[in-house]
């Protein structure tokens, strides 16, 4: 039985945390990164989504799916610009033309949605986000969807696990957020993340047809205080914000339902899960 075809453009923690996750006798695995670093289990091209010329043969080689994972140089929008939206419109463009039928998965963010007041969102929601990277992410977004092939753009919250230790990192020096910054907050393990793209390119009828948009977050949202306070406490060092009840809290908090009527299943439900098996490995 001849393999089945994937495409990553954008090779970085959480494909080869995919790639990790699949038989390498089935799958066929090719890769776009900018820069000149052999990955095991991925044909690596060098280039640049940006430019037409660099995707273009790997397109033309006719992927049933093509995952799309970008990563900016900067926090800029004109970084932004060239890394989400120019790509983007590439892949969509070429992909139409040269392998109609390739599964499209963008991989996108909550940030799309603007909403701050403790507002519930899902795939339903409005977005309207008053950032400019925020707004051009979203652009990026709709030239995949536009596009006549079948497209899932998934829309991972706050990503977190194995070296992302910032907050782990800012409660260990009690630099704490204070009470009248109280915020919903929303998370994924990165395990959970590239399970989320497996699931995805795996699960027959939306490997064929696409999802359209997915929430992809955890089952807890959780104000940022609750957070900080139970690290402190796995971590043995004092929490001394009080917290008030007359603040009301913003942020948003995000719905994954549609992605649990999908049938996938998370190894870590909520942050405690998650932080807890990193704090094992850091301490």
């Amino acid at each position: 039985m001849s393999k089945k075809r994937l495409l990553l453009i954008g090779c970085g923690d959480l494909p080869q945390r995919l790639v990790a996750k699949l038989d390498p006798e089935t799958w066929q695995i090719d890769g776009l990164r900018r820069s000149d670093i052999q990955i095991p289990g991925i044909h690596i091209s060098t280039g640049d989504a940006k430019n037409p010329e660099s995707i273009k043969p790997l397109i033309a080689k006719k992927p049933d799916q093509i995952i799309i994972t970008l990563t900016p140089g900067s926090r800029g929008a004109e970084a932004y610009t060239n890394t989400y939206l120019k790509s983007a419109e590439n892949v969509a463009q070429l992909a139409q033309e040269l392998a109609p039928s390739a599964h499209l998965l963008f991989v996108s963010s909550t940030s799309v949605f603007g909403q701050n007041n403790a507002e519930i969102v899902d795939e339903s929601s409005q977005t309207s986000p008053a950032r400019e990277t925020a707004q051009i992410l979203l652009a990026a977004e709709e030239k995949i969807a536009a596009s006549e092939n079948p497209s899932s753009i998934v829309r991972f919250s706050g990503i977190y696990g194995p070296g992302r230790t910032r907050l782990i990192e800012k409660v260990a020096s009690k630099n704490y957020a204070t009470a009248e910054a109280a915020n919903w907050t929303n998370r994924i393990h990165s395990e959970d993340c590239a399970a989320v793209l497996g699931h995805l390119i795996t699960h027959k009828h939306i490997s064929v047809n696409g999802a359209g948009v997915l929430i992809a977050t955890d089952h807890q949202s959780v104000l940022n205080l609750d957070v900080e306070e139970w690290i402190a406490s796995q971590l043995k060092v004092s929490y001394s914000i009080t917290k008030d009840k007359s603040v009301q809290a913003k942020g948003k908090r995000c719905s994954n339902q549609k992605l649990v009527n999908t049938g996938f299943s998370f190894q870590y439900e909520n942050y405690q899960m998650g932080y807890a098996e990193m704090l094992k490995q850091m301490l």
